[in-house]
């Protein structure tokens, strides 16, 4: 597709940059938004029936399980957090790329750190380059990509393995085979979303697994194609063929003045991130205007038409499910004032109240919209009263975006909420200690440490 050697230079970069110990800094409050998610997570149907497959295939006790103290090989440790921090939808976003980067890069980078007792300071380092090529790729990706596939599944498995490659100080050779095997695996289709299926937490869990698979091999002289990305039959020709992925290098140098971790988003809803401006919209007009769900007549929401493709045919038939609907989840947030992962059972998707709210909640594509999209994800959210007011809210930034940002205290409390139920009162003590710099603890002993936590 070019002439130019992309997935070359990506493996030199991912050996030889210099990581700002401001932007490490900035990947500590991203391990402890990972950890969070994968504690809540934990207790889902979908990871219940994935740890049950892992501990029926067995394997070494490489690394440790987050959620459950039990030890499995490298890659299906990392296979099975990677899928627990997805699977309640809070884990972080990136909205150019359009995928979530802890879920996959944290799960492989802590598995490897733990296994082979390495220092924080190496896993931040690690998280960031795994951030960097994975959204990197993501952004050239693009939309028409993800009409399709999750990006989250696809330029992840090569971040992972640009992660893993980092971690464990391979050499630019074996890091561009690495990236050639995990290329040839890459995947993650959205065809799961009308059935309502469970496939979506796959997508960062083998992004997960294969990304330290790849590399694991890598080291022991199995090879790839050295032009995985830019091939006439790689991954741009296959799954992007209107994109040029030369860009994915535009800018890249050895020491970046700004990396794209400092532009990831925290999610503070428990839902889909296309229903969160909708949803922080109708939350700041209930609230401001102190409005009764019971005096509301209709709410009218303009979305742009990506999220529209992905929302419009889902139905709220499971808890997962309805995290993709919007109307279930304005509504939810409308009569209960927050939408965390209690708003998402089997008792809340037949509650009367939220049924009788969802119908009264339309939405429809404004184009307008489409110009700012994926750098913006806006929502224009109209609400109209029985003494015939309306109110409308347009939302450029839900809380948690860069622009909108959640301090350290919002985000302790967020891992807080997440957990009360999993680990006892001292885990605010570790959060604490992970975002302070001068208090550093091991990998290894962090894991310890968050299972010794558990009720």
């Amino acid at each position: 597709m070019t002439n130019k050697s992309v997935s070359k230079e990506i493996a030199y970069f991912i050996v030889n940059a210099k990581v700002k110990k401001s932007t490490k800094k900035i990947a500590r409050r991203f391990l402890v938004d990972w950890i969070g998610s994968v504690i809540a997570g934990s207790a889902t149907k979908p990871i219940k029936s994935i740890q049950k497959t892992i501990t029926e295939l067995g394997g070494k006790d490489q690394a440790t399980i987050l959620f459950s103290s039990k030890k499995s090989n490298l890659a299906l440790a990392a296979f099975t957090n990677a899928a627990a921090a997805h699977v309640i939808e809070m884990d972080d976003l990136d909205r150019g790329s359009i995928s979530h980067p802890g879920s996959s890069i944290i799960s492989a980078t802590l598995a490897y750190a733990e296994f082979h007792n390495l220092d924080m300071d190496e896993l931040l380092d690690a998280i960031v380059i795994g951030y960097e090529i994975m959204i990197r790729i993501g952004e050239v990706l693009g939309t028409d990509h993800y009409q399709y596939w999750h990006t989250t599944g696809t330029a992840g498995t090569i971040g992972v393995a640009a992660a893993i490659s980092r971690i464990s100080k391979a050499a630019v050779h074996e890091t561009l085979m690495a990236m050639g095997t995990a290329g040839t695996m890459t995947a993650g289709l959205w065809e799961f979303l009308d059935d309502g299926a469970m496939s979506k937490q796959l997508h960062p869990a083998k992004a997960a697994h294969d990304g330290i698979l790849s590399t694991l091999l890598s080291k022991n002289g199995f090879t790839g194609a050295t032009k995985i990305i830019e091939g006439n039959k790689g991954l741009f020709a296959a799954m992007s063929p209107k994109n040029n992925p030369s860009r994915i290098v535009k800018k890249l140098t050895l020491a970046l003045d700004k990396w794209k971790i400092e532009n990831v988003s925290f999610k503070m809803y428990a839902s889909c991130r296309h229903t969160h401006p909708a949803v922080e919209g109708a939350l700041q007009i209930i609230k401001e205007e102190n409005i009764q769900y019971t005096n509301i007549v209709s709410v009218n929401v303009e979305i742009y038409s990506q999220a529209l493709e992905l929302l419009s045919k889902v139905k709220a038939n499971s808890p997962y499910s309805a995290k993709f609907n919007l109307p279930f989840c304005i509504a939810s947030a409308i009569i209960f004032g927050d939408l965390g992962p209690s708003r998402f059972t089997e008792k809340t998707i037949k509650d009367k109240k939220i049924i009788s709210l969802s119908k009264k909640i339309k939405f429809s594509v404004d184009k307008s919209l489409d110009k700012e999209y994926p750098l913006k994800w806006p929502s224009n959210v109209s609400i109209q009263l029985k003494n015939k007011k309306i109110i409308n809210k347009l939302i450029h930034y839900p809380l948690g975006d860069p622009e909108n940002p959640i301090s350290n205290i919002d985000l302790k409390n967020k891992f807080l909420s997440l957990t009360k139920t999993k680990l006892n009162k001292k885990s605010e003590k570790l959060i604490d200690q992970l975002l302070i710099e001068s208090q550093d603890i091991k990998p290894r002993k962090l894991i310890n440490k968050i299972t010794n936590l558990q009720r």
